[in-house]
């Protein structure tokens, strides 16, 4: 008896095994999935805190960067100006380098952290402070790091649908705008600081270039260790049960990865950017962010002029300013379901014109008694202007990924950015020369924009990516098809049944 059941060995039936082998890939395959899903989540969201990080630098370093200057190396006015524009100069030249890296190597982690260190030694300059030539250098280097919002966004237009695509542009620049807003609030515990750092004074002039060298710095650990290169993880994402192990090693690449990348040439840059579509992109791009660029440099000057306002009240109307940017930002995603990118471009610069026209008539005739009165007509431009801004800067970059190669994403981004650089350096010196001359600056500016309404109006057909007019042309076959079917089982009936 003993010997027997020693013997004995239970039957397992091919079903049970089967059944066994597939629940136990099925859980694999599940346990996979929620990891790519972290691990996406988590890119995106370190994606999000480097814009956060680029908005919380310009909001707190501006605010108090004159005053460096001025009270500890009696810098003139004309270098405020020149400090201003080095951040956007090196941006200019070094994000279409950066992108194109991007391109070739495929490694966007990698430049990123670079970038990411480039912000960190901006601002250790920032805050060592020791001339005012000091101070210049230091916004060049920061400004390479700028590159790195270009770099997410093509990374963005490389392995994104086209239908979600806007809302998480419009995400992403929301956490800019998000900063710009939370900003101004951090300087009100760093005017507080008073010590050293080895020869090194930390105060309310130097504060903000330490504080932000700390911030970017952690930016990089969260680059390190949280980030994961998109192309990898949507490439794991989209992956089948055959490829488990490629998803637990996570070096599968999508098939977009593996194609080789164009060599740049004269004729590449001319297929690829001279055509209609993309220079209305550009020059709307150029004319929108000169007007917002403008107002941001005229509307302190005016405030003080015709409200009596100071700091405080500036602090405010920007923070205001802000949460209704961030709000619109949140209805540019809703709406980007709903409507295409270039009828909410359309709106956008058409409210951004008319935001124009109402200053024109407002400034000019406004007086400083009246600062009662000013109020509310000066607020009605903002909040026009405002409102303008997120469907002109989110729809415009998303158009702009969809018109043009997933290959050269990169390089596209990172033209589009040294174009918003060339504005951002014009804008401030034509808004500060004509300040006096309201009819001259606003009228510049509503001819930029009244040319920017035509052309898009001209090629309103045009702004549209090819893949939609594919997909409307096989929804429309597989109706055709489907009516075709039904009409030959019409005719098969009998006449009597």
């Amino acid at each position: 008896m003993t010997e027997l059941m020693c013997n004995y060995k239970p039957e397992v039936s091919c079903d049970s095994a089967s059944y066994l082998i597939g629940r136990k890939i099925t859980d694999t395959v599940v346990l996979l999935e929620m990891s790519q899903k972290c691990r996406k989540r988590l890119t995106y969201f370190v994606s999000g805190l480097f814009f956060l990080m680029g908005g919380i630098e310009y909001a707190v370093i501006l605010p108090t960067l004159w005053l460096y200057m001025k009270n500890n190396f009696h810098a003139q006015p004309y270098f405020l100006g020149l400090v201003l524009s080095a951040f956007s100069f090196s941006a200019l030249l070094f994000s279409p380098v950066i992108g194109r890296c991007a391109d070739v190597f495929r490694r966007p982690k990698l430049l990123l952290i670079l970038c990411t260190l480039w912000e960190v030694v901006g601002n250790i300059i920032y805050f060592m402070g020791i001339s005012k030539w000091f101070l210049l250098g230091s916004r060049l280097v920061s400004g390479l790091g700028a590159g790195g919002e270009a770099l997410i966004l093509a990374e963005i237009g490389r392995v994104t649908s086209e239908e979600e695509r806007t809302g998480v542009i419009s995400i992403l620049v929301a956490m800019r705008q998000l900063g710009l807003v939370f900003g101004p609030g951090l300087n009100i515990f760093l005017r507080l600081s008073n010590f050293y750092i080895g020869p090194f004074i930390v105060d309310k002039y130097t504060a903000p270039g330490a504080f932000m060298a700390c911030m970017w710095f952690l930016q990089c650990l969260l680059l390190i260790f949280f980030f994961t290169d998109f192309h990898i993880v949507y490439g794991n994402t989209n992956t089948g049960i055959q490829n488990i192990e490629d998803k637990n090693s996570g070096q599968k690449e999508s098939t977009d990865d593996k194609k080789e990348v164009p060599k740049l040439t004269l004729k590449l840059l001319y297929d690829d950017y001279i055509r209609e579509e993309i220079i209305v992109l550009i020059a709307l791009q150029f004319n929108s962010f000169f007007n917002q660029l403008g107002l941001e440099t005229m509307a302190t000057p005016l405030s003080q002029k015709l409200l009596n306002w100071g700091e405080i009240e500036n602090s405010v109307m920007y923070c205001l300013a802000g949460v209704e940017v961030v709000l619109v930002f949140m209805l540019v995603r809703f709406l980007s379901k709903k409507l295409q990118d270039r009828v909410m471009l359309l709106f956008g610069c058409a409210m951004l014109t008319l935001a124009n026209c109402w200053l024109l008539y407002v400034v000019p005739h406004s007086t400083p008694d009246t600062p009662q009165k000013n109020i509310a007509f000066f607020a009605i431009g903002i909040i026009l202007d405002m409102m303008s801004l997120p469907f002109l800067v989110v729809c415009s970059i998303s158009l702009f990924s969809k018109l043009t190669r997933k290959d050269t994403q990169g390089l596209s981004q990172g033209i589009r950015r040294s174009v918003v650089g060339v504005s951002c350096i014009i804008a401030p010196l034509w808004a500060g020369s004509t300040l006096d001359k309201p009819y001259i600056m606003f009228g510049v500016m509503i001819g930029l924009l009244v040319m920017s309404l035509l052309m898009l109006s001209i090629s309103f057909s045009k702004l549209k990516s090819d893949k939609h007019d594919k997909k409307q042309n096989d929804s429309d076959k597989q109706e055709d098809s489907f009516n075709v079917q039904n009409e030959r089982d019409q005719e098969r009936q009998p006449l009597l049944s």
